[in-house]
């Protein structure tokens, strides 16, 4: 009986700045950005036996799990994730004079999307994946990240106030595999209501105005530079194998 580990997916930041080195070859990494584990995922990561290695290079990472190898052959995980349990990943930039030449950046729009919290950043999950190869699946709605990635950080526990009158629930979408909805009714004398829910991303749509947006939760430090949040579930309706090469494209202006 031995043990090995296995790739189970990566995640790249590809940049329209750095193009493919030749005609039909794959663009590289974009070597200005950098993906790391949040604290509690590297923690969890480490319980399993699980390890996480960014590209030398810059640009994003791989992540390994741990087998065990029976004598005939046999490979088991040594350990499974909890049924929905997601990772979560910083993704910083290292220079942030590229956005002035990054969409949907530059040129500066004039209507930025609202945001509930404090800290804009980019919210990215593998829930709905594009295709683009055999093993390689966009975490973007389009062919490039655009308005419909941006969201905000929330911590776990936080007081809302709507800023819309009328506004009397709060509904938060678990943004997971099997997601429910739970709602908070906001106070008609403070105009508030308190959410307290666990790390995840969350659809947060005031009712009955109906306006949306994407949050996500966590009372995690975020590093220096993060420019987005990306979440990694087991992709939905199959295993954690075969190995996904998860890419995240920023055109360029």
């Amino acid at each position: 009986m031995h043990w090995k580990f296995t790739p189970f997916f990566s995640i790249e930041i590809l940049h329209g700045k750095y193009p493919p080195p030749a005609v039909g070859q794959a663009a590289p990494p974009a070597p200005v950005f950098s993906v790391t584990p949040l604290s509690g995922t590297l923690e969890r990561l480490l319980q399993m036996g699980w390890v996480y290695r960014p590209y030398p290079t810059g640009g994003g990472g791989i992540l390994y799990a741990e087998k065990i190898v029976a004598p005939d052959g046999t490979a088991t995980l040594r350990t499974k994730p909890a049924p929905h349990e997601g990772f979560s990943f910083a993704l910083q930039l290292q220079t942030p004079s590229l956005l002035e030449s990054t969409r949907p950046y530059a040129p500066t729009p004039a209507n930025f999307p609202a945001y509930s919290g404090r800290a804009p950043l980019f919210y990215f999950d593998n829930l709905l994946a594009t295709p683009q190869g055999a093993d390689v699946f966009s975490l973007t709605d389009n062919n490039a990240v655009g308005f419909s990635e941006f969201g905000s950080r929330l911590p776990g526990h936080f007081t809302f106030r709507p800023a819309q009158p009328g506004v009397k629930n709060i509904e938060m979408l678990a943004l997971a595999p099997g997601g429910a909805t739970k709602a908070f009714a906001v106070d008609e004398k403070t105009n508030s209501t308190e959410i307290k829910l666990p790390e995840n991303g969350y659809r947060l749509t005031q009712q009955p105005t109906g306006t949306a947006e994407t949050v996500f939760l966590t009372d995690d430090f975020l590093p220096h530079q993060t420019l987005g949040v990306i979440r990694i579930f087991q992709p939905p309706g199959a295993d954690w194998e075969p190995y996904r090469r998860y890419q995240i494209f920023f055109d360029k202006t």
